[in-house]
């Protein structure tokens, strides 16, 4: 019933539209283990090329956290995933209830944790 209150306002209906966009376009962490990492590792070469070419071109680095020969793409996972996921996610389960989502995130959070704790900086542990 409170779902259906919510969506008999149109202001809602457009806020909630908004809100799944937003999810949708960082939703990485939220989707099966192995597509997660490969588009980890996409972004990641997006913003290494980004700040690799910002430094050729003697311009300030916009994010100096994904310079290639420092970066740790696990952290970098672990602190998109505590300071923009976690918390709209968790709103965004109790309105919707995403079992299955939010188990995805939560695997993917222990994945990179387990990477971060042994020292690694890659996508994967070496085989």
């Amino acid at each position: 019933d409170s779902v259906k209150t919510v969506l008999t306002s149109p202001e809602n209906r457009i806020l909630i539209k908004r809100m799944l966009i937003k999810c949708a376009d960082i939703s990485n962490p939220c989707r099966p283990m192995e597509q997660c990492i490969e588009w980890a590792g996409r972004i990641s070469e997006e913003y290494f090329a980004q700040t690799d070419e910002e430094k050729r071109q003697g311009l300030p680095v916009v994010m100096p956290v994904f310079d290639r020969n420092t970066c740790s793409i696990p952290k970098s996972q672990i602190s998109f995933i505590d300071y923009f996921i976690t918390d709209m996610f968790d709103a965004w389960d109790a309105f919707a209830d995403l079992p299955n989502l939010m188990q995805h995130l939560d695997n993917n959070f222990k994945y990179w944790k387990g990477l971060d704790e042994r020292k690694l900086r890659s996508l994967r542990p070496p085989p």
